[in-house]
């Protein structure tokens, strides 16, 4: 049996970087993206670093060229790791920042799984999407990375359909808070990009950004290794699941999806600490 062989987008650390050198233990041919050249000298030996930028379809493309020039056109799973978190009341974060999240992780995830979906084809492949349980339910301050989330998860739905007949099997991974620097990522991007509106607007809402902020830094993270366990089960299962829920509180937070919405709304706010008095002036 021919070595197996992996794409993995995002794999400059967290997430991606865990699954690659996982799989390379596991004896995969892993072909790791990254965004940037810098970036690969935290891969280890063996795997193979490719630059890959999701909004730049020249590197998505250039990637596969050289996947199938490597490989004689083959290629057994692709997973869709990369992404960015963009956070903020949906009123003041600014248009171009929503862009960017959706350009990143949804758009960005379609263009790289239509550059390889020929090679994945050819050998009865797989994709991995790695969505978020906050598809399924969402919190003050996180709407521009839930909504794009959940746009993934319909998309992954209707890949995993069209796909069935042609033997290319499709999972989604849905964890909760992974203990990654994405967070910290994500709070750096959102000072520089600032927020749109007028001060008193602004002002508005900053108490409660500073709540949801002290929320996610209090709450607790899952090990990235549990991630990775669930991405390898997904690419090696003989029948793999739809959709693999990663993480108690995964399970937890898709378990509180299903409570109906106002109930839901009271639950999330309160524990959270978010009221009418967390409103500025």
């Amino acid at each position: 049996m021919s070595t197996r062989t992996v794409l993995i987008t995002g794999a400059a650390g967290g997430i991606g970087g865990a699954a690659a050198r996982r799989l390379h233990d596991l004896g995969w041919e892993v072909y790791a993206g990254v965004r940037r050249a810098s970036d690969t000298s935290a891969l280890p030996a063996g795997v193979h670093p490719l630059v890959i930028d999701l909004i730049d379809e020249e590197t998505l493309d250039a990637a596969a060229k050289e996947i199938a020039a490597r490989t004689g056109g083959r290629l057994d799973a692709l997973v869709n790791n990369a992404g960015v978190i963009v956070e903020g009341p949906v009123e003041t974060v600014p248009l171009e920042e929503w862009r960017r999240q959706f350009d990143v992780n949804v758009i960005g995830q379609v263009a790289m799984t239509q550059a390889v979906l020929p090679m994945l084809r050819t050998t009865g492949g797989r994709v991995v999407n790695i969505g978020a349980v906050s598809s399924r339910m969402c919190a003050p301050t996180f709407g521009p990375i839930a909504a794009s989330k959940a746009a993934l998860a319909s998309v992954t739905e209707a890949l995993r359909m069209e796909m069935r007949p042609l033997g290319v099997r499709v999972s989604l991974v849905e964890p909760g808070a992974v203990q990654t620097e994405i967070f910290a990522k994500a709070g750096a991007a959102a000072r520089i990009a600032g927020w749109r509106g007028d001060p008193e607007t602004q002002r508005l809402y900053r108490g409660v950004a500073e709540k949801m902020g002290e929320f996610v830094d209090n709450g607790s993270r899952a090990p990235v290794d549990g991630i990775v366990k669930t991405i390898v089960k997904a690419l090696t299962a003989r029948r793999p699941a739809a959709v693999y829920l990663s993480g108690r509180d995964a399970r937890i937070m898709a378990a509180l999806a299903k409570v109906p919405g106002r109930t839901r709304d009271r639950l999330v706010l309160r524990t959270a600490g978010v009221g009418a008095e967390t409103y500025g002036p």
